[in-house]
C-alpha cells in the first residue's frame, strides 16, 4: 500500500512537471509569435515610409527639372547681344545683389560712426560681407547706390536704405579709403539716411 501512494506522489510531481513545462512552453511560443508579428508589422512601416520618401524625392527632382526647362525655354525668347540689347532696345539683365556679395557702406556726411550703423542695420538684413570707410567726394545730402558689376540691380538694398538713388558706375569713380578688390556695390550714406540723428 505504501508503494502505491509513493507512485502516485511521484505520478503527481510527475503530472505537474509536465504541465509546468507545457505552459511554459506555450508562454514563449505566444512571446515569439507576439514578437514576429510585431517585427512584420515594423517591416511593413518602414518600408512604407521609405516608399514616400522616395516618391517625394522624386517629385522634387521633377519639380527642378520643370523649373530648370521653365527657365531655359524663357532665355530662348531673348536674343541677347552683349550689351544686353534686343533688337535695338535695352532689356534689363539685372540681379539682385546676393546676401554675401561684397558691399562697401561710406559715410558721406560729418556724422562719425554713421557707416558703421548702417552696416549693423544691413547685416540684420542678411548681408554678411559688409566693409565700413569713409567717403572723399564731399558731404552728400542725398544717399547713393552705385553698383560696380554689370547686370546688377540695387532694389533689395534700396528697400533699406529708402531715400538712396541707384545708379551704375566704377570703382575707380568711388573716392574712399577702402580698397576696391571684389566690391560689387557702393552705398555711400547721405545725410537723408543719417540714422543717429534720427
Amino acid at each position: 500500500m505504501a508503494r502505491k501512494k509513493k507512485k502516485s506522489a511521484m505520478g503527481i510531481f510527475f503530472a505537474f512537471f509536465l504541465k509546468a513545462i507545457v505552459i511554459i512552453l506555450g508562454l514563449v511560443i505566444l512571446a515569439m509569435s507576439a514578437f514576429l508579428v510585431r517585427t512584420v508589422i515594423l517591416a511593413k512601416d518602414s518600408e512604407s515610409q521609405s516608399e514616400a520618401d522616395e516618391n517625394a524625392f522624386e517629385e522634387d527632382q521633377e519639380d527642378e527639372l520643370l523649373t530648370a526647362e521653365e527657365i531655359k525655354d524663357d532665355s530662348l525668347l531673348f536674343d541677347e547681344s552683349e550689351e544686353g540689347a534686343v533688337g535695338g532696345e535695352e532689356v534689363s539683365t539685372s540681379n539682385e545683389i546676393a546676401k554675401d556679395a561684397s558691399i562697401v557702406v561710406l559715410n558721406g556726411t560729418q556724422t562719425a560712426g554713421l557707416a558703421a550703423a548702417w552696416k549693423d542695420k544691413l547685416a540684420e538684413q542678411g548681408y554678411t560681407n559688409i566693409q565700413t570707410g569713409n567717403y572723399y567726394g564731399g558731404d552728400l545730402a542725398t544717399s547713393r547706390i552705385v553698383l560696380v558689376q554689370d547686370g546688377l540691380s540695387g532694389s533689395s538694398l534700396q528697400a533699406y536704405v529708402t531715400n538712396a538713388t541707384v545708379e551704375n558706375g566704377s570703382a575707380d569713380s568711388i573716392s574712399c579709403d577702402v580698397s576696391p578688390e571684389g566690391v560689387v556695390c557702393y552705398v555711400i550714406i547721405g545725410g537723408s539716411d543719417n540714422i543717429l540723428a534720427q
